[in-house]
């Protein structure tokens, strides 16, 4: 079982040029990628269970120092694959009836792959230089990916194409600053090897001898983590990005990509960096006030579907990254019990937007396919027209919203509840006046697509009828939302149990020193 992370990168990996030898024989093509697509998800639940049962996993890629190229598992990083493969999964079902055939055959399978192999690779890699790179594999896949062509043709590939430069450019600036942290971290600490270089940071730290540039050095992995979770002030791309990529993309943009930055900040803050907390702390806490803001006032003025989803993902990781500062925080003043619930619920609320966003894009690709605009204004009256998607609409604006009885209200309710109790009451008495801007706009959306009538000068509805390859992953999205809402106790314990292993992260760092030493 040691080497299932290898699988789950090494899979995706092998098939992506698999699929475009076989690009002859489109129905081939399908099988071979769905059938992957489910092993992918039938290997991470498996991974998740031998970890939840038997302990972190630290399996031995290669000859590289000391410690050679490593794969570590733990229950963060596991749960994350989980979380992309399943979304990854519905995507990808989705994408066959939603993306054109020419652009399905040629080279979306391929890229798909190669998008699930980085991001695989970023949550399992132990090694730094290697989250970097498989953070360029997943960089150049995705970028490509949000030029494929939808049936409907209501983007313009020059929109598509706008976006997509301002999300190459950001990110591959972020890549070189990323670079450049890495080799200055590497010329100090002499290793790449996250374990080793929280041991060796903590050694200077217990004697007082820390270089000053080794802050600088994480102030710029936060950047960079902060950079592609789409926190101010480098949030700007995802509002052009996530509009113009294709629905099954934007899913996988908003439900797993956004959080790669959360979980860059996570290893960052409170493993490799932590005893650097009480200078970084502040400044995840001020920027995440700033970030819910402005995306919830942002979203508010939207009119374009995607566009008010994007500002809202913008607020959102906003609320997640306000638990991380107030965990670093407590933490720092010594509460660590009030530390690890506040975290525990940050995890909490990671999960149930992963779920509820993905879920929102796939349902405004259904809404686009039906209405042929992307303009709220023009919709009105899609209950009668579309009734499915307008029950998951609402499933997924009340679980953003924070409304009972959908997961987004257990992760909101946790979120402040365990800021009140360690005394943060500020920047909850901040989150909580946001958290109305929430409501209104989500149910602003849905009032606009869904009630009322369809003003006669934009035509009749399309009559296409909406398959079950777009109509299936919804409702599965949907329905786990609701359930996660009606019965949280596993997700609850599940998080908990991540945040423990987040605040001690001894237990990682005995799983790679002791089973994989040189």
């Amino acid at each position: 079982m040691d080497n299932l992370p290898m699988f789950l990168i090494a899979i995706p990996l092998l098939m992506a040029p698999v699929t475009i030898l076989i690009k002859g024989n489109p129905g081939l093509q399908k099988v071979l990628d769905i059938v992957v697509g489910f092993v992918l998800l039938c290997l991470s639940v498996l991974l998740i269970i031998t970890v939840w049962n038997n302990g972190i996993i630290a399996y031995d890629v290669g000859e590289f120092g000391k410690y050679g190229i490593v794969l570590v598992a733990d229950l963060l990083g596991a749960g994350m694959v989980l979380l992309s493969c399943f979304i990854g999964f519905l995507s990808l079902i989705y994408s066959y009836d939603y993306i054109e055939d020419q652009s399905l055959n040629q080279t979306y399978h391929s890229l798909y792959n190669l998008m699930i192999a980085g991001i695989n690779g970023i949550f399992l890699t132990g090694d730094i230089f290697n989250m970097f790179v498989f953070f360029e594999v997943m960089l150049l896949s995705s970028a490509a990916l949000i030029v494929a062509n939808e049936t409907s043709k209501v983007t313009k590939i020059s929109d598509k194409m706008e976006a997509t430069m301002k999300y190459l450019v950001l990110n591959i600036l972020g890549g070189n600053v990323m670079l450049i942290a890495v080799a200055s971290l590497y010329a100090s600490i002499g290793s790449l090897n996250m374990a080793d270089i929280t041991l060796k940071i903590r050694m200077l730290a217990e004697t007082g001898a820390v270089p000053w540039h080794l802050y600088a050095v994480g102030l710029l992995f936060i950047i960079v983590f902060g950079g592609k979770a789409a926190m101010f002030p480098l949030h700007y791309w995802l509002p052009d990005v996530h509009p113009t990529a294709p629905s099954p993309i934007s899913a996988m943009l908003s439900g797993v990509i956004i959080k790669i930055g959360a979980y860059g900040i996570l290893r960052v803050l409170f493993m490799v960096f932590a005893p650097f907390q009480a200078v970084y702390g502040p400044v995840i806490l001020f920027t995440a006030l700033v970030t819910l803001a402005l995306g919830a006032t942002s979203a508010v003025g939207q009119s374009d579907v995607k566009r008010m989803l994007a500002y809202s993902s913008v607020s959102q990781i906003g609320y997640i990254f306000l638990g991380f500062g107030m965990a670093a925080m407590a933490n720092v003043a010594g509460e660590t019990a009030a530390a690890t619930l506040i975290l525990g619920a940050s995890v909490v609320y990671m999960i149930n937007h992963a779920l509820a966003k993905s879920m929102l894009f796939l349902t405004s690709g259904g809404i686009i396919h039906t209405a042929d605009t992307r303009d709220m204004r023009q919709m009105g009256g899609m209950i009668n027209t579309a009734p499915m998607m307008g029950v998951a609409f609402l499933v997924g604006a009340m679980s953003i919203g924070g409304v009972p009885p959908m997961g987004g209200f257990i992760a909101k309710f946790m979120l402040f509840d365990s800021g009140l109790r360690a005394q943060f009451y500020l920047p909850i008495g901040i989150a909580l006046i946001f958290a109305i801007f929430t409501l209104f706009y989500m149910f602003r959306g849905w009032m606009l697509i869904f009630w009322g009538e369809r003003d006669p000068q934009h035509g009749e509805y399309s009559h296409h009828k909406l398959s079950p390859l777009i109509v299936a992953p919804i409702l599965i999205l949907a329905a786990i939302v609701l359930i996660v809402g009606l019965y949280p106790q596993p997700v609850v314990e599940f998080s908990q149990t991540i945040a423990n292993q987040i605040i001690d992260p001894q237990p990682y760092i005995d799983a790679v020193i002791v089973r994989v030493i040189r």
